[in-house]
């Protein structure tokens, strides 16, 4: 379920009791279903310094296994799948976004590309971004990328013309490939179970990034504390309406699975870092 973040956030308390037992109930929930990433392959697609036209990194690349078919027609034994990263460019927006590259159907390549690059810009309408004004800079990175999945984060920062300082942003998109679709929060996890991990004492947090890290020199700890201001039902809702594609409002919470572990967003103050990346081993739990 990037990303706008808030800069405010709900202040719902649970009484003690009741937080309580709906962590319990948490508890004895189903383990969410998780994606087979057996053959996911890890590429990082890198992300090209600003220029004043836009411009292409080179690409980069993951093996995949060839098809029988494909030996049988004389293959060489391994096809790549490689991502290239474009960068697109308008007054002071940089936003970076990959392009797939050598799958063998060229129409879904084509298709799939198109999603890539209007989910990378959707921010632009959900900030309400003035290019000539506000400032824009995100980088990308792939994380997979095989005939089935492939799986991008965005990270970065925006400021509009009159804030002080600039908002810290992540958001991510994992597209299925074969029906050129984005894949979303309850592919990974179920929202219920997973709002009474983040409330719960086994919430583990990733590393912050360095932009955060100077708000704060004990950011993870605070992060603990906040997180549980908001409810039980206000984080369900909030995974419920996780991730692309944007329906009525940009989603406040993003997903992703990589190596079999599940990473989603969390809105956090702005003296805090604006979110919070909360981490999910299925298999630990």
């Amino acid at each position: 379920m990037i990303h706008h973040h808030l800069h405010t956030h709900k202040k719902t308390a649970l009484c003690a009791l009741a937080f309580s037992t709906a962590i319990l109930a948490v508890g004895c929930k189903k383990s969410p279903e998780k994606i087979d990433l057996t053959s996911t392959h890890t590429t990082a697609a890198e992300t090209m310094a600003p220029t004043e036209t836009p411009d292409e990194t080179e690409a980069t690349t993951a093996e995949i296994s060839e098809s029988s078919d494909d030996a049988a027609n004389g293959g060489t034994g391994a096809k790549k799948v490689s991502t290239k990263t474009n960068t697109y460019y308008s007054g002071k927006v940089s936003i970076a976004y990959p392009d797939v590259l050598n799958l063998s159907d060229m129409q879904k390549t084509e298709a799939v590309d198109a999603l890539l690059k209007k989910n990378a810009l959707s921010v632009l309408d959900a900030w309400d971004i003035q290019p000539s004004e506000d400032t824009v800079n995100i980088s990308c990175e792939v994380l997979s990328a095989d005939r089935n999945r492939i799986t991008v984060v965005y990270t970065g920062s925006y400021q509009k013309k009159d804030a002080a300082e600039p908002t810290y942003v992540m958001y991510s998109n994992t597209i299925d490939v074969d029906n050129v679709s984005d894949i979303g929060f309850d592919r990974f996890a179920d929202p219920y179970t997973m709002a009474g991990y983040v409330l719960s004492g086994d919430c583990t947090f990733q590393t912050p990034t360095a932009e955060q890290k100077n708000l704060s020199p004990n950011l993870q700890d605070e992060w603990m504390k906040v997180k549980n201001e908001t409810s039980l039902d206000a984080y369900t809702n909030l995974f419920t309406n996780a991730d692309f594609p944007v329906s009525q409002t940009f989603p406040q919470s993003f997903s992703y699975e990589h190596q079999g572990i599940i990473y989603f967003s969390i809105p956090m103050p702005h003296n805090l870092g604006d979110y919070a990346i909360v981490i999910y081993a299925p298999d630990s739990k």
